[in-house]
């Protein structure tokens, strides 16, 4: 019977649980996203070093997506009691016993936490099976042994999502049994009290600010607090959101008021409505604010990380790519490189010692990397020959590993001359932009010589690259993976703050059925009331909106030591991310509105 009823409730509000329920699904998958790439020992081992470290990107990206579901998944059970509230109170007035709808309750949130998990898994291996052309394009590479579905990945996505509706529904049960049948069955009928003393309302005012320029001030000097910072930024910026919605939002509305904005069309309808319900919006608008900077900040960082690339690489070597004897095919590929610097040196090798002619190196210095006030701010400079005697390690990254444990030896031209080996040649170049030509120094890079040599000197089986390529394919590896996982935490985050917001304002939308009628009644034309509700919805949803985009631009200087610019082509990230704001918010004025706005016979538009 339990099962008929918990099944039953679901049925009958599908609707309902499948907007709060697509943030879950969509968590879930992701996870489970991450999962394959972070658990497949395999593929991270088969890929090289820089790949097998973006499974502990991966396993950041998952425990970080878990801790924010597990907040997110506070506030649906919340939403779901509210939502059943009247049901259970119903059941207890015909006779059945609290502890069967404890029984009830439980049932129900682990049937939706088996739901949304199969869902969410399904929808991973969907996901994953584009995975590699992705990997291809952000990380540079072609990925051996990645599997879509991927055995353990299912199991952690299970058990740490089913953990989390146990944890749910253990605390859902205890919430409800304790609440008498009255109560429940006249939950729809509270109100929501506004009243507020006006010294409260200018403390929690004063607080807000405060915690939220504590917050900011926290993330512009992150050497104060070191790891400390992101916790005490979240707790501030967390408290300060809170205090100020709930401070200054009614006042801001009673003043719009009293404008002659107020008095036209249906403007003091829609003030009315916010005020309404404004401080039982307080709580979720705060949670949508973070989470609204969490997906922002997310996928501008990620992308931020993929346009450091190359200047983060030019600042490991003043040289591109060494070649040691190029051949014909590898000249051909050289010229169609647009070089800005090349040098070209002649060497000699014995069993112990690697010798240069010093004429050489006077005439076309080699290069190293100058720094200035910051990591990208360098230069190229030459390397006296008195200094390069002394420190030869640099240009020794361009020589063969067999020879790494040589010393180096700089000789005048008639003793180089009279050393009897046979004459090597070096050729440093350094290309104009390494994307450009990514393609072409890849095949530079895979060519071999008549001894099986890479061209770079490297034996096949080395990964090593010499040369600012060789650090942009790590780097690209590796940023890559921040790029990557900051998407789909962006894409997760986002679904979690709407499917969140939405619900909010759904769940008050049947509340709000008589109040149009009656203005339909009184003769206010649809179209009238259809721009109402797109008003009073816009104000929700670009609250938390404005504060989440204030949360980004301070918390990107978090990461001014690590990216060349935070703020460069920020707009990319964020257009991208209001266009799909903005899409949840058409949907949601669409579905409120075919709520509150049914259509009789012969209305009027």
């Amino acid at each position: 019977m339990l099962r008929k009823l918990a099944i039953g409730g679901l049925r009958n509000r599908w609707k309902d649980y499948l907007i709060l329920l697509s943030g879950l699904v969509v968590s879930s998958a992701i996870f489970y996203l991450f999962e394959t790439l972070a658990t497949n020992d395999r593929y991270l081992h088969a890929n090289g070093e820089a790949v097998s470290f973006t499974g502990y990107i991966f396993n950041f990206g998952s425990t970080l997506l878990v801790l924010i579901t597990f907040v997110y998944l506070n506030y649906a059970n919340s939403f779901l009691l509210n939502m059943r509230k009247r049901d259970y109170g119903l059941f207890m007035m015909l006779g059945a016993k609290k502890k069967k709808i404890g029984q009830l309750v439980w049932l129900e949130t682990i049937l939706i936490g088996i739901l949304s998990t199969t869902m969410g898994i399904a929808g991973g291996v969907l996901a994953s099976s584009f995975v590699p052309q992705l990997l291809t394009k952000m990380l540079g590479i072609t990925p051996k042994y990645y599997e879509p579905f991927w055995m353990k990945a299912v199991l952690w996505t299970v058990f740490l999502y089913l953990a989390l509706f146990l944890l749910g529904a253990f605390v859902n049960t205890i919430v409800m049994v304790r609440k008498p049948a009255l109560h429940l069955l006249k939950s729809e009928q509270v109100v929501s009290k506004n009243f507020m003393s006006w010294y409260i309302q200018l403390l929690q005012a004063f607080m807000g600010m405060l915690f939220l320029i504590a917050g900011y001030w926290v993330m512009s000097e992150p050497s104060i607090l070191k790891q400390k910072t992101i916790p005490a930024a979240l707790l501030s910026l967390s408290l300060g959101s809170y205090f100020l919605f709930n401070a200054s939002i009614i006042v801001i509305i009673d003043f719009l008021k009293k404008t002659q904005m107020s008095k036209k069309e249906l403007n003091a309808f829609t003030l009315g409505q916010l005020k309404y319900r404004i401080h039982d919006y307080t709580k979720i608008l705060t949670v949508v604010s973070m989470l609204f900077a969490l997906a922002l900040g997310a996928i501008t960082t990620g992308i931020g990380f993929r346009n450091s690339i190359e200047n983060t690489a030019r600042a490991q070597s003043a040289y591109t790519l060494g070649i040691v004897n190029p051949s014909k095919k590898q000249k051909k590929w050289l010229s169609e490189m647009d070089i800005t610097k090349r040098s070209t040196y002649k060497l000699k090798i014995d069993e112990s010692t690697v010798y240069f002619d010093k004429n050489q190196l006077r005439h076309a210095p080699f290069q190293i990397v100058k720094f200035g006030s910051s990591l990208y701010n360098i230069k190229y400079v030459d390397q006296k020959v008195a200094a390069l005697e002394k420190n030869s390690d640099e240009i020794m990254t361009f020589l063969p590993t067999a020879n790494s444990k040589h010393s180096v030896k700089i000789a005048d031209k008639n003793i180089f001359a009279g050393i009897n080996t046979k004459t090597e040649t070096l050729f440093l170049f350094r290309v104009k932009n390494i994307t450009n030509d990514y393609g072409l120094l890849q095949k530079v890079e895979n060519a071999k010589n008549k001894n099986g040599m890479s061209i770079t000197g490297q034996r096949p089986k080395d990964n090593l690259v010499n040369g600012s390529f060789g650090s942009f394919k790590q780097l690209k590896a590796i940023y890559g993976g921040f790029e990557f996982m900051g998407a789909f935490l962006g894409i997760a985050f986002l679904a979690m703050l709407a499917s969140c917001l939405m619900f909010k304002i759904l769940s008050g939308a049947f509340a709000d059925v008589r109040r149009y009628q009656m203005l339909a009644k009184l003769g206010v034309r649809r179209s009238k009331l259809k721009n109402a509700i797109k008003k009073e919805i816009a104000i929700l949803f670009a609250i938390p909106g404005v504060l989440g985009v204030m949360h980004v631009l301070f918390g990107l200087k978090l990461f001014e030591g690590l990216l060349e610019n935070p703020y460069y082509a920020i707009w990319v990230p964020f257009t991208i991310f209001a266009l799909l704001y903005f899409g949840y918010y058409v949907v949601m004025v669409l579905m409120y509105g075919r709520i509150v706005l049914k259509k009789k016979n012969g209305q009027s538009d």
